[in-house]
């Protein structure tokens, strides 16, 4: 296998594909896992990225109806009674390709912050109070370097590609200790992932995005009781995934889905929380469309399948990719 040359890649048609990068979403992976990070907000052709240097903007816009919060077995959490959370987030992705090379790839960075407006009810015997911090706000910002790997080129076309980045999430969004929905996480994480693509057919193509979650400590966490001064959440892993076929020139329609296993418990005061664990598969249907050479259209649906420990409910995702 031959790797594609500069001026192949300068000229192919994926160069706009390549262009999908990191994205989050707007609301907790879990009811205690920190808010950047991301789940099902990237999809198609995930493993290509810009290999020439310059910019890439990528825009997200995010709905979510949530209408449960489960805990370990799944069940809805006895401290909510009939929660109901809507939230509409705006995520703004600027990444930067550069022409240094390393080990086969092109270093670059990327940023993206979101803007997350929330509104969050329940009944009024909760444990919990859940209304008064709804409205707009910004989230946390995750940054962080990537290597994007050159297409491997099989008989003239790309057959599998990668990308690795070292990204972290900052604690900078808006939080509030009191309240059990907020936009912000309290803490800060670190989540490098590995994103790839197998194209075993021109029209076929299969994307995962394999994430690892470390988190810090929050110290001043909005905990259900009384006497909890610090609060670590769990390691945890995922993978986003996605399988599509070209039917139509430059249109993708597939399914498109995610995992999430937190693999260690939650530390309230430095003591493990026992059944704090969180599970979370979601599926749907996706599709994309490459206007033209320097934009693309994706929309995303999931529905969730199983939920444990995490929020639950109805997920859209429509996202814009624009190559300076």
């Amino acid at each position: 296998m031959n790797k594609v040359s500069p001026c192949k890649r300068a000229h192919s048609n994926i160069l706009l594909l390549a262009a999908v990068f990191a994205f989050c979403s707007s609301v907790h992976a879990s009811t205690y896992e920190p808010t950047g990070i991301n789940l099902g907000g990237t999809s198609f052709m995930d493993g290509f990225g810009r290999n020439d240097p310059g910019f890439t903007l990528i825009e997200l816009y995010q709905y979510k109806d949530i209408n449960k919060i489960s805990d370990y077995g799944g069940d809805q959490k006895v401290i909510f009674n009939d929660p109901k959370v809507e939230s509409q987030a705006l995520t703004s992705l600027l990444s930067y390709t550069s022409p240094y090379r390393l080990l086969g790839g092109n270093l670059g960075f990327e940023a993206l912050l979101p803007l997350v407006h929330v509104k969050a009810t329940e009944k009024d015997d909760s444990m919990v109070p859940f209304d008064s911090d709804s409205g707009t706000r910004f989230g946390d910002v995750t940054f962080g370097p990537y290597l994007q790997m050159d297409p491997v080129i099989r008989d003239g076309r790309p057959v599998f590609v990668q990308r690795f980045a070292l990204t972290a999430i900052a604690p900078t969004g808006s939080y509030n200790d009191k309240r059990a929905a907020t936009v912000g996480s309290g803490f800060w994480s670190f989540n490098p992932y590995w994103a790839m693509t197998y194209m075993p057919t021109p029209k076929v193509e299969m994307s995962t995005r394999l994430h690892y979650l470390y988190n810090g400590t929050n110290n001043s966490p909005n905990a259900p009781a009384p006497g909890i001064e610090s609060f670590k959440a769990g390691e945890a892993v995922w993978a986003n995934f996605t399988t599509s076929y070209e039917f139509w020139e430059h249109v993708r329609v597939g399914v498109n889905g995610y995992y999430f296993k937190q693999i260690s418990d939650d530390k309230e005061n430095g003591h493990h929380v026992s059944d704090s664990r969180t599970t979370s598969f979601a599926i749907g249907p996706g599709a994309t469309w490459q206007v033209d050479s320097k934009n693309i259209l994706f929309v995303n649906a999931y529905n969730p399948v199983t939920a444990k420990n995490t929020i639950s409910g109805f997920s859209l995702g429509l996202r814009w990719i624009h190559v300076f």
